[in-house]
């Protein structure tokens, strides 16, 4: 018998992120431990505009922010939300209309628009990269339009958190003087980092500049998968893209990264702050992370238990319960697999087990695109806890998991992501589901097990399976069997 997983309690939870470019409404799907987008909207509002000049909120930018609040309230109100929680950072903390600015939100819109500290906004981008990265250990630089905020990770917990006033917003606003901004920026940064290990693995960048300008380096290196989220770059690799796009202008930057202009109008800054940033610190890799405050506003509210689990595994036990025609059997599938992997480390084991939750929500899916449907749901679905490997990996899984004759252009681009040995693997795997799956067809009780010896791949049935074991079962069988150098037999008992 199949366990099937309980019922996913069907929440919405909302989040208003009133920054001081953007202003945006983000519904996520169920507070599960990698929730799903249900809805994301974003208009750039431009509120701290002039900020460090005029220390008020942008007059145009107030009444862009007031329509789209009042839009993201009627949206949020036909949504049946269980809450929805509105957060403003540095161009409304700071401002001095910011008090009058959150009261006519509350009259005019009836949303309680709350002012977070910067010591509160870094602590919760980092718990959003905790939600991806659990027990990341690292800094975590957060870049908005105003400010710029950091923390420190340690295995998990957030040992440190600062804020400054480094956004490219404000240094633009405060001079236009270039050699005025580079000191601006030198001096920032070094109060900044005060107190912080400069030295660590990894630097996690969260904030919409920071992620333009992975975009910059993902075209110029032609790198052939566009997910942002755990994109890695070293130091080294990423300050030849700085140097390149300091002396662009923010029209060619927008034309190869396709962000918004008001965007790319900061690019050229955020730039200058990186060079400086990459100048101070002494770190191993860079990773960027598409989570940040508002992913953190939900981890921040999730159980403990919750947060300690795996978010793949999670989020793929969601969508199979979600889209699966048997929920629950892939902790069956995966089990019924263990001994082909008994030498495989706890990492790749663990993709193994997200591809048999997986094997079978795209079963709706035409049979002649199912392998194709498969592929890029893995390579591009919101997934957290997993890097660009192991996405690849698990796609190419998923893709012999259905019979993968031919592998297009862009699927072979892709797999230049991992080892010839890991694409035999992550192939092996794939039809093994596809043995598993045929098997479980007549009765997942009745599945038999497996026995793995140096010479043999043996599947051992009761004796009343005989009649269901047939030539396809024993092809499918044999594939696997040399997939992994074994004769393929068959035993009953």
């Amino acid at each position: 018998m199949i366990d099937k997983p309980e019922a996913i309690e069907n929440t919405r939870v909302g989040v208003i992120d009133v920054g001081s470019n953007s202003v945006r409404l983000v519904v996520f799907d169920g507070a599960i431990r990698s929730p799903s987008y249900f809805y994301n909207e974003k208009v750039m509002a431009g509120l701290g505009l002039d900020l460090a000049k005029t220390g008020k909120l942008h007059p145009e930018g107030k009444e862009r922010a007031i329509r789209a609040l009042r839009r993201f309230h009627e949206i949020a109100g036909r949504m049946d939300l269980v809450s929805l929680a509105a957060v403003a950072t540095e161009a409304v903390r700071a401002a001095s209309d910011g008090p009058e600015f959150c009261q006519r939100v509350l009259d005019e819109v009836g949303i309680e628009l709350v002012p977070i500290s910067g010591e509160q906004e870094a602590n919760l981008s980092a718990q959003g990269v905790l939600l991806g990265w659990p027990k990341a250990s690292g800094l975590v630089c957060d870049i908005g339009g105003a400010s710029m905020e950091l923390a420190a990770l340690e295995v998990g917990d957030v040992i440190k958190t600062r804020s400054s006033k480094l956004g490219p917003m404000a240094i633009l606003g405060r001079t236009d003087d270039v050699g005025a901004q580079a000191i601006y920026i030198k001096t920032g940064l070094e109060t900044l980092v005060k107190g912080f290990n400069l030295k660590t693995d990894t630097l996690f960048l969260v904030g919409g500049s920071w992620r333009g300008l992975a975009m910059l380096h993902m075209a110029r290196t032609e790198y052939p998968l566009r997910v942002l989220h755990d994109y890695v770059v070293s130091p080294a690799a990423f300050l030849d893209t700085l140097d390149f796009a300091i002396n662009r202008s923010p029209e060619e930057l927008q034309e190869q990264t396709k962000v918004a202009s008001s965007r790319a109008n900061l690019l050229p800054t955020a730039t200058k702050i990186m060079q400086e940033l990459l100048e101070i610190l002494d770190i191993g890799e860079i990773a960027f992370s598409s989570y940040g405050l508002r992913e953190g506003l939900m981890f921040e509210n999730m159980p403990v238990d919750v947060r300690t689990s795996d978010p793949l595994i999670a989020a793929a036990r969601a969508i199979e319960a979600g889209q699966a025609r048997f929920p629950g059997f892939g902790d069956v599938l995966f089990n019924w697999l263990q001994p082909l992997f008994t030498t495989l480390d706890g990492s790749v084991k663990r993709l193994i087990h997200a591809a048999c939750l997986l094997h079978d929500v795209h079963w709706r899916s035409h049979p002649d695109y199912r392998s194709e449907v498969c592929f890029d749901a893995a390579t591009l679905a919101n997934l957290g806890g997993i890097d660009h490997g192991g996405r690849v990996f698990l796609a190419w899984t998923l893709l012999h998991r259905y019979k993968a004759k031919h592998v297009s252009q862009n699927y072979a681009d892709v797999r230049g992501l991992l080892q010839e040995d890991e694409l035999n693997l992550a192939k092996t795997v794939g039809q093994a589901i596809r043995l598993g799956a045929m098997m479980s067809s007549a009765d997942p009780d009745h599945m038999g097990r497996i026995i793995l010896t140096d010479k043999a791949l043996n599947l051992e049935l009761d004796s009343q399976s005989e009649d269901v074991f047939g030539e396809v079962v024993m092809k499918r069988l044999q594939t696997v069997a040399l997939g992994i150098g074994r004769t393929a037999t068959v035993s009953y008992v």
